[in-house]
């Protein structure tokens, strides 16, 4: 797996160096700059990637909604607010160190989570199987960690409370609809098939009804249509109701075992770094993301 590379912990380390040693804006910059070839324009920020890379500086660590929307276990009560609690994912037990974690009252299979960034989730489709130490260990390194320093999305840095969740086990196969929202309004939906944490997903972009867009992500494998499933409208209208209170979210839901889960918020979706093509769609994306209130 690429987290457990020495290249990628040592990329890491060298990030958190350089959010301690350089300025948000600088580092922001420079991510964009190697990541998509491109000059980022703080001042005047036109494209979708821009005004990501300008709310996740400047607005969102301030938003309590943002923070409290990207904490993977804090979201919970916002959502059950909006009325989709039973759409939650339930919960076996929440703590805050693994070692108070009581293996022998959880079932044979669930996942582990924490709560203040992504792709800190261990899968457990068989506790017989579990290496505990070795899980513990990696847990506690999570807890220590500032997700928010690695690509300057410090909104996350603001979510102190780090705790471990173990969720349900919803199989191995799980697929993931995306709604991208613009100003409390659901635009489109990516899918992710056979969904384990977004790692070589098979994706694709639609719109609202179904319909292929002429968008794609090159670091994935593109699907060519997509089969709505009978509660598309469901998940739909809770997008609808989940995105009201910000300019920009991207509302995700699991679909598992023929029916849907709320998964989380996304504010910063690819850090503000998301490759487009055709590139196109990031100004048109821009034009649907109004700052002017903000700036």
């Amino acid at each position: 797996m690429e987290r457990d590379s020495l290249l990628y912990k040592g990329r890491r380390k060298c990030q958190v160096l350089a959010h301690k040693l350089v300025s948000n804006e600088i580092m922001s910059k420079l991510y964009f700059k190697i990541v998509l070839h491109k000059k980022l324009n703080l001042k005047n920020p036109q494209t979708f990637n821009e005004k990501i890379q300008w709310l996740k500086l400047y607005h969102y660590p301030k938003n309590p909604l943002v923070v409290n929307g990207s904490d993977k276990y804090a979201v919970r009560e916002y959502i059950t607010e909006k009325g989709y609690g039973d759409k939650l994912v339930p919960v076996y037990g929440v703590w805050g160190k693994a070692k108070d974690i009581d293996w022998d009252k959880l079932p044979e299979q669930f996942v582990l989570k924490c709560n203040h960034g992504c792709a800190y989730n261990i899968i457990v489709s068989d506790k017989s199987k579990l290496d505990k130490v070795k899980t513990i260990k990696q847990l506690d390194d999570w807890l220590k960690e500032d997700f928010g320093a690695f690509n300057i999305e410090i909104h996350y840095s603001a979510i102190k409370n780090h705790v471990i969740t173990c969720e349900e086990f919803l199989g191995e196969r799980i697929t993931d609809y995306k709604f991208f929202c613009f100003s409390g309004k659901p635009y489109c939906i990516y899918v992710s098939a056979d969904l384990i944490h977004d790692r070589q997903a098979q994706i694709g972009f639609f719109y609202l009804d179904g319909k292929k867009m002429p968008l794609h992500r090159d670091d994935y494998t593109d699907i060519p249509k997509v089969t709505l499933p009978s509660f598309y409208d469901e998940m739909k209208e809770a997008a609808e109701v989940l995105c009201k209170d910000f300019l920009f979210v991207r509302v995700d839901f699991f679909v598992a075992n023929n029916t849907w889960y709320f998964a989380e918020l996304t504010f910063t979706p690819g850090a503000g770094m998301m490759p487009f093509n055709p590139e196109r769609y990031d100004l048109e994306w821009g034009n649907m993301l109004h700052l002017s209130d903000l700036i």
